[in-house]
């Protein structure tokens, strides 16, 4: 009697297996193209709820992108959006880029975004061949015109799913990502991530900054106190920009109007990604931030900014984010994600992810424009792994910003 009953489960298991497994013959791409993302956002946002991928992908922030930066960027929103009998499982926000007379495909707001992957319904991230996806991308973004796709900065996983866009012999991008995995409670995982030394310049640099005044950790919980953090972390970029030459990614006014417009948008009630603020004050002047979403169980640290002058000494930015860490720990957050570039004191609780560029021309002007994009990238990475470079370039632009000042 068992052996019949084993096979009548098994049967009745794959049975119900055949008929939740998506049949990924009928997706079918659609592309809509326009800096007015409204039209779009019924589904977006239902799809941002409940399905897999970065949180810089979220309505919210990709619609601040398109109505400040897009038209500095000379760029032109185009979401790939992929149905199966009406309902969404797949969208991707690009953005179409006229240069050196191609139109090439990026991931929207690459330049000021993080890392890359799109929406995808867990469904569609566990049906099988999900690989032959990228072939299919590949015909619906040549038949809209494009000369070359040139997706950057792109994990081999979306959450515990390949990549349905990623191949191994794609490009390495210029930048790593830094995420790591939060484990309560907080002290404890201090203590394991942190050496002894480490934890005792800690308190060290915490009590110097506590006997010069009133020393509080926010985190902003009300507009008034969120919109004064991202103003201040655009003002102190600015001091530091004028200090050292190097530029801030806030720099112009659009810009400014992005972030600020992003993160009061991201808390509407009906955002499923939330802004996570913090600052550091001295007697309530803000001298750190910290700004990042978080999405689902993790935590994108999006950016940061300390003020400048004697207090940088002591570490305030560090400070901050070892508090901002804490939290997350005792507020049962899985993954913290410092996301792209290359700082002393994430690798002080991360190891570097490398991530992936997919460039691929599409027409022979996509050819041509691949091979510039292909040398400008080389540069860059022998450039940042310059560090003779680097300090001459800094000595350089600081110099200016002084003199212009």
């Amino acid at each position: 009697m068992a052996l019949p009953q084993s096979t009548e489960k098994s049967e009745s298991t794959s049975c119900a297996d055949r008929k939740t497994t998506l049949d990924l013959d009928q997706l079918t791409f659609q592309i809509y193209t326009g800096n007015d993302l409204q039209q779009l956002r019924a589904d977006w946002l239902a799809l941002e709820a409940e399905a897999q991928g970065s949180a810089y992908h979220a309505y919210e922030w990709c619609k601040s992108w398109a109505q400040h930066v897009a038209a500095s960027e000379k760029a032109t929103a185009l979401i790939v959006t992929g149905y199966i009998d009406e309902k969404l499982h797949v969208l991707l926000p690009l953005a179409l880029h006229q240069c050196h007379l191609a139109k090439t495909a990026r991931w929207l707001g690459e330049e000021i975004f993080n890392q890359n992957t799109g929406y995808w319904s867990k469904e569609l991230l566990a049906a099988p061949q999900t690989h032959f996806l990228r072939p299919r991308l590949i015909a619906a973004l040549k038949a809209w015109g494009v000369d070359l796709i040139h997706l950057g900065n792109m994990s081999f996983k979306v959450e515990a799913a390949d990549n349905p866009l990623v191949r191994m012999d794609d490009t390495t991008s210029t930048n790593a990502i830094y995420p790591f995995e939060l484990k309560g409670p907080a002290d404890d995982f201090v203590k394991a991530k942190r050496s002894k030394a480490a934890r005792k310049k800690h308190r060290s640099k915490l009590s110097k900054l506590q006997s010069l005044g009133t020393l509080t950790f926010m985190k902003e919980a009300t507009c008034e106190g969120a919109s004064a953090t991202v103003d201040a972390m655009i003002k102190q970029r600015e001091v530091r920009q004028a200090e050292t030459g190097i530029p801030t990614a806030f720099a112009l006014p659009n810009y400014q109007s992005f972030a600020r417009e992003a993160f009061a948008d991201l808390a509407k009630e009906d955002s499923p990604t939330k802004p996570l603020i913090y600052s550091l004050k001295l007697d309530e002047e803000i001298i750190s931030t910290c700004l990042s979403l978080k999405s689902g169980e993790r935590i994108y640290c999006y950016c940061t900014s300390i003020i400048n002058g004697d207090l940088m000494r002591h570490s305030p930015g560090e400070l901050l984010m070892q508090h901002v860490i804490e939290d997350m720990c005792e507020e049962g957050l899985e993954v913290f994600d410092f996301g792209l570039g290359e700082e002393r004191f994430k690798l002080a609780w991360a190891e570097p992810e490398y991530l992936k560029d997919w460039i691929e021309p599409l027409t022979f002007k996509g050819k041509l424009a691949a091979a510039l994009e292909s040398a400008k990238l080389s540069s860059k990475r022998k450039l940042r792994n310059n560090q003779s470079f680097w300090q001459l370039y800094r000595r350089i632009r600081g110099m200016f910003a002084r003199l212009q000042h």
